[in-house]
This record gives C-alpha cells, sequence and structure tokens, in this order.
C-alpha cells in the first residue's frame, strides 16, 4: 500500500520534481529542495514507541483548566478591581468557571466566562443587569435584581423577567 501511495505521488510530481520509477521505492531517499538526494539514515529506527506516563488515577482531583474564553475589556472609568477566577451560575444553567471583576468599588461586579458576559451594576442595594459586548457596549438585561437573603452569592430578579435569575458568583 505504501508503495502505490508513493508511486502515485511520484507520478503525479514527475514534470515539477523530475521524479523517477527508482525513487518511487519505499527504500530509495527522496529529493529535498536543493536537489541532492540525502542518504539514508544508519540507525535503525526504533521498533518500540518511547515511555508514557501512565495515567493519573481516576480519584485523583482533574488538573485546574484554563479558562476557555477571553473577558470582555473594561475600560479605566469602570474603576476595575482585581480579577479572580471564581465558579458562576447565570439562570438555571449550571455552573462553571469565570472571571470576576469587581467594579466601581460598590460592589458592582462583571462576570466573564463561557458564554457569559455580564454586568451587574448596584445602586442603593439594588442592581441592574447589562449584557456585555465590549468595553463600551453594554446592552439592558431587564428586571432589578436584590441580593439573595439564603444565598449571599447570588442576585435574584425582583419581578418576573425574561432575563436571567439568579446571577451567583461564588
Amino acid at each position: 500500500m505504501r508503495m502505490m501511495i508513493l508511486a502515485a505521488a511520484c507520478t503525479a510530481a514527475l514534470a515539477i520534481t523530475g521524479c523517477s520509477q527508482a525513487e518511487s521505492s519505499v527504500d530509495a531517499p527522496t529529493a529535498d529542495a536543493s536537489g541532492t538526494a540525502p542518504t539514508k539514515a544508519s540507525a535503525p529506527e526504533p521498533t518500540t514507541k518511547p515511555a508514557v506516563a501512565p495515567p493519573a488515577p481516576t480519584s485523583a482531583k482533574p488538573p485546574a483548566q484554563t479558562a476557555a474564553y477571553t473577558p470582555v475589556p473594561i475600560s479605566a472609568e469602570d474603576q476595575p478591581g482585581r480579577a479572580r477566577q471564581i465558579r458562576c451560575q447565570v439562570g438555571t444553567d449550571p455552573e462553571t468557571n469565570c472571571t470576576f471583576t469587581p467594579l466601581f468599588g460598590d460592589g458592582s461586579f462583571q462576570l466573564d466566562g463561557p458564554d457569559i458576559a455580564y454586568r451587574m451594576v448596584i445602586s442603593d442595594g439594588e442592581g441592574g443587569l447589562f449584557a456585555v459586548f465590549g468595553p463600551e457596549d453594554r446592552v439592558p438585561v431587564g428586571g432589578t435584581y436584590r441580593r439573595d437573603a439564603r444565598d449571599r452569592a447570588c442576585w435574584i430578579a425582583k419581578e418576573s423577567t425574561p432575563a436571567p435569575s439568579p446571577i451567583c458568583a461564588r
């Protein structure tokens, strides 16, 4: 099979490389770009694969995953604090890894994650949710949010709204 593939490739490249029937042999060296034929390596190829580290035990905790997303940039006017990796949940979606960035020094924050880019702007203990598309491109999602009394890491929409609820940052 290998010889047939090499012969077919040689036939197709005959006009370009000057390939000959002798070069279609499995053991024949191939010409490089300079037109000189390399010599066959004198050392035999190893027949065994190099040692591979054994897989980690299944009971071990998996290594921390790197972010598979890029946080939306935040402008300096938003007075961003130090961003950190957290677990977050938006609406009924399962918890996922997110980047949490505090804003304005008043409890406001931005969450960025896989398919997540939201900003909660807090004023007088209530929050407004915005979908974030860029540093200056935010769209209000709707609803008024209050911190959940049972789970202080979550914000719950006060009224029925199509906006996701809860927004949790752990």
